[in-house]
């Protein structure tokens, strides 16, 4: 081999999706960036593997006229442990600075210079007030060696003290001394404080100040006098100490020197994240490792997004700080294009160790794409830094104009309204979330035009409570309105699930039919109180469902008329977050169709109308034990695919394993890449993990035809299922026929044009549903009620993915819960004795908590057991639940358990009388 192809990443298999990914982290646009864990090439013994990869990474980085991106390349020789402990930072600081590209201008790193300056002064002796003030003349001495003006300046000062000469000069060295040499040398105490301590009311403490709070408990008022401390490495030379402050230090400074600045040509040119390449990391206890360790800790604590690390020769790893494991490059490669698109959520691991092992670099994937791709492209750059300090300087002109014409009175109308208004802000996606009135700010999209027409009916249904409450006396007997938040994705950016298929539609159709039921009882009898409905946006598969918790509990301290929210419709992690914000604040909740066993455990305030991901998982087990779902014939082995990162798909694969049983299910772990949370969620399934979404349908495949009695349980998402049965149909001949059975959000695929079993014609589908208003319509007036008033609303919708929504559940669980909701606000306001001013959301949570009159009510979707937490939980226990078969031929029921209405309990299922879970 060649001293050029040494130099080359090796074409080992996975490596360039590897170096794809690297590449992509290495030139992502700043206003993208999130943090980048560091990447561990584990290689116990004496394998050369990693060493090559990390090697070829950087050729990767060396064009042929210049640098590309700003690196360090640590070798052999820096982990010797006889070395200067300083030795390490000064070549990464030396080596950053040389690589810097061509127009990005020199890279000053000042924190860390200033603290490798306290570290190497001299040991303080005399009296302890004047050691600060020698600290500092110390450190200025040490900037003047690196700054030309201070230095100056100090010539320029002479000497302190006249020693003879003419008048003119004793003047001068009175007044240069002062003017040149101690002046500057106090302003830079006082910068280097601010550098290091902050200002206060410019926005908190810098990381300096902050870890001294931690170290001693409260956090300094002055520099220098807290540095005192750090001289000689700090306190009895602790080498983990000085590494840990000076790493942060370090990032500090590339963190800032990555910022734009307005009047910063060479800094806008930087457009490359500065990368840390590690030859050889050693064991666990090597001086490497130990930097490697600082280096993590310090990437979070900082939350540092312009650094992006790699490390070979990791040859034992030590178990202080949590990584992220991957099998191979090709993994690690998936899991960092998904940080790249998607970001770092909070919380996860700082490292992330591949194991790599020496084999035939021959790989032809690998091969091909490093053939295309030998070489970093950083984006090119039209203008040179002296055009663009012309066009600020034009531009400062131009706004010096603006301010001008403003002080004149001249008009500068806005050329469009606010995107966002009201309640509402930019969410993740760059869509408008939070509260609004009605349609104004949401579902603007082409997909999601049924969603704004639903909103639209629910403006206009809450403008007539307005305008029917409006003609009343001050003293009408009669309860006034209140207002309930529908909290939900009601929309989405590039990439984003629409919310047609991810159920919102659905939800939104009952939740509006419900409002419109229950407003005619109350203005017509006087004796129900009317409701209207306020639409929360929580983002794109509830991303930013925090932040507008906070807001609609911002908007309800202000507003005393807000007495509960609806929706939750998607089990997942941020929805949790919310659920504890509302419970904090007081206000009920009523859950529409999410199902984790988690969402009850949030917060007291939370009530479900559905049934748990247990009772669920339990149900499936017993249909997947009994019915013939492969081939006609009952399955003697199951495929149970889950995403470890979705809490509702987690929760309910756990309920299907440990019902059916772990020794009969084998379990398939895929994670899309757009996943909003991809890290496992705690408790999440074991099994086989799956890259991709053709590596599934591979893997079904070759089940299948193993042993033909194989059927899939897909605890999935439905919008990912649509995609599962594309991968099948092209691999049709190894899997002609396949059974499936699918959790209730499988129903949101059917509402995609093409249906499951056009996709994939050899499909046997069957779902769980929680409760399909046609099949119930004549056990329960509810159920017809809703059916009633959904044909009225919605008769002449033929949509090829909403005409035929009237058999989802999705729709009448929303029903229910309104329905819920709206019952126990009216018997709230029968128990305050006519009292408006007492009809607030802490009555209502009083009711809920004691459980409703009666005993519950017979809804659309079955018997909801309303006995709250005081009567044994915000569940109903024997909630009713089916499997549904779907086909062209439309829905059949083939189980149904649970209470379908007071007196009619199922308890067995199918012809065989098998008993319901």
């Amino acid at each position: 081999m060649s001293a050029g192809d040494q130099s080359r990443v090796p074409a080992y298999p996975g490596v360039e999706k590897f170096v794809d990914a690297f590449d992509t982290l290495v030139v992502q646009p700043r206003r993208t960036r999130s943090r980048v864990p560091v990447v561990l090439l584990s290689e116990p013994g004496e394998g050369q593997a990693g060493r090559r990869i990390v090697a070829g990474l950087r050729s990767r980085l060396r064009g042929r006229e210049g640098r590309l991106a700003p690196h360090a390349y640590l070798d052999g020789a820096s982990a010797d442990p006889a070395a200067p402990p300083l030795d390490l930072y000064e070549q990464i600081a030396y080596q950053l600075d040389a690589t810097m590209p061509r127009g990005t201008g020199r890279l000053r790193l000042p924190s860390y210079r200033l603290l490798r300056a306290v570290v190497t002064a001299p040991a303080a002796e005399g009296l302890m007030e004047r050691r600060p003030g020698e600290l500092r003349d110390h450190c200025y001495a040490a900037h003047r060696e690196v700054s030309g003006l201070a230095r100056s300046l100090w010539w320029l000062g002479g000497r302190d003290q006249a020693n003879g000469g003419t008048l003119l000069e004793l003047l001068w060295n009175f007044v240069a001394g002062p003017l040149f040499q101690r002046l500057p040398r106090a302003l830079y105490g006082r910068r280097a404080g601010r550098r290091m301590l902050g200002r206060s009311r410019a926005g908190g403490r810098r990381w300096y100040a902050e870890w001294v709070r931690q170290q001693q408990g409260t956090p300094p008022s002055d520099f220098f006098r807290s540095a005192v401390d750090l001289v000689g490495g700090g306190p009895d030379g602790d080498p983990e100490q000085l590494d840990r402050i000076l790493v942060h230090a370090l990032l500090a400074d590339l963190e800032g020197a990555a910022r734009k600045r307005l009047f910063g040509p060479w800094r806008r040119r930087r457009v490359s994240r500065f990368v840390i390449l590690v030859e050889e990391s050693g064991p666990a206890e090597s001086r490497l490792q130990r930097f490697l360790r600082e280096l993590r800790a310090a990437m979070e604590d900082l939350r540092c997004t312009s650094v992006v690390a790699v490390a070979a020769g990791v040859r034992t790893l030590a178990s202080r700080i949590p990584d992220i494991e991957v099998p191979s490059l090709a993994a690690a490669g998936a899991d960092l294009a998904n940080i790249a698109q998607r970001g770092t959520p909070p919380g996860r691991p700082s490292g992330m160790v591949v194991p790599v092992a020496e084999e035939a670099a021959d790989d032809q994937a690998a091969t091909y794409w490093l053939g295309r791709w030998p070489t970093l492209a950083p984006p090119a750059t039209r203008f040179g830094p002296g055009t663009e300090v012309g066009v600020v300087a034009v531009g400062g002109l131009l706004a010096l104009a603006a301010v001008a014409g403003l002080v004149a009175g001249v008009p500068f109308d806005r050329t469009g309204p606010d995107p966002c208004l009201g309640s509402t802000f930019l969410g993740t996606d760059g869509q408008c979330v939070g509260v609004a009135e009605g349609a104004a700010s949401f579902a603007t999209g082409d997909s999601e035009r049924a969603v704004r027409d639903v909103l639209q009916r629910i403006e206009r249904q809450n403008k007539e409570v307005e305008s029917e409450l409006a003609g009343r006396d001050r003293d009408d007997p009669r309860p006034g309105a209140r207002t309930v938040v529908y909290f939900g994705p009601l929309s989405g950016g590039r990439d984003a699930e629409d919310p047609v298929r991810g159920g919102t539609l659905a939800e939104l159709r009952g939740l509006a039919l419900a409002q419109a039921y229950a407003n005619a009882q109350a203005l017509r009898s006087g004796e129900r109180v009317p409701l209207r409905v306020l639409a929360a946006n929580a983002g794109d598969r509830f991303k930013d469902a925090p932040a507008v918790a906070h807001r609609i509990v911002e908007l309800a301290e202000r507003d005393r008329s807000i007495v509960g929210v609806v929706g939750f419709g998607q089990s997942r992690r941020r929805t949790y977050e919310a659920i504890r914000i509302f419970d904090a604040a007081g206000l009920p909740m009523v859950g529409t169709s999410g199902t984790a066993d988690e969402l009850l455990r949030q917060g007291g305030h939370y009530y479900q109308t559905a049934p748990t991901d247990t009772r669920a998982g339990q149900v499936m087990a017993a249909f997947a034990a009994h019915a013939p779902m492969a081939g006609g014939q009952t399955a003697v082995r199951v495929q149970l695919v889950a995403d470890p990162s979705d809490a509702y798909s987690a929760s309910l694969a756990s309920a299907f394993r440990a019902a059916y049983g772990a020794s009969r299910t084998e379990s398939l772990l895929y994670t899309p890449t757009d996943a909003p949370e991809p890290s496992p969620v705690p408790g999440a399934p074991s099994g086989t993990a799956v890259a991709a979404v053709e590596d599934l349908a591979r893997e079904v495949c070759r089940a299948v035809a193993e042993e033909p009695r194989t059927a899939v349980v897909w605890a999935g998402r439905g919008s990912h299922f649509q995609l599962f049965l594309e991968e099948l149909s092209r691999d049709a001949r190894g899997c002609p026929a396949l059974g499936v059975l699918g959790g209730d959000d499988v129903t949101n695929a059917l509402t995609e044009e093409r249906r499951p079993w056009e996709v994939f014609g050899g499909l046997d589908l069957h779902y769980v549903s929680h409760g399909r208003a046609p099949a119930l319509a004549d056990a329960g007036g509810e159920a017809a009620a809703f059916l009633s008033a959904y044909d009225r609303t919605y008769a002449e919708d033929h949509g090829s993915r909403t005409g035929a929504m009237r058999e989802d559940a999705h729709v009448a669980l929303a029903w229910d819960a309104m329905r819920y909701l709206a019952e126990g606000v009216d018997q709230a306001w029968r128990s305050t004795g006519g009292h408006e001013e007492r009809l607030d959301r802490t009555l209502l949570q009083a009711v809920l908590y004691q459980g409703l009159g009666g005993g519950g009510f017979d809804g659309a979707t079955g018997r909801i057991e309303a006995h709250g937490a005081a009567g044994g939980g915000r569940v109903s226990e024997r909630k009713l639940i089916a499997v549904e078969s779907g086909g062209p031929q439309g829905a059949r029921t083939v189980l149904l358990c649970g209470t379908v209405a007071r007196g009619d309990v199922r308890r067995t299922w199918g012809e065989a009388e098998h008993p319901c879970p």
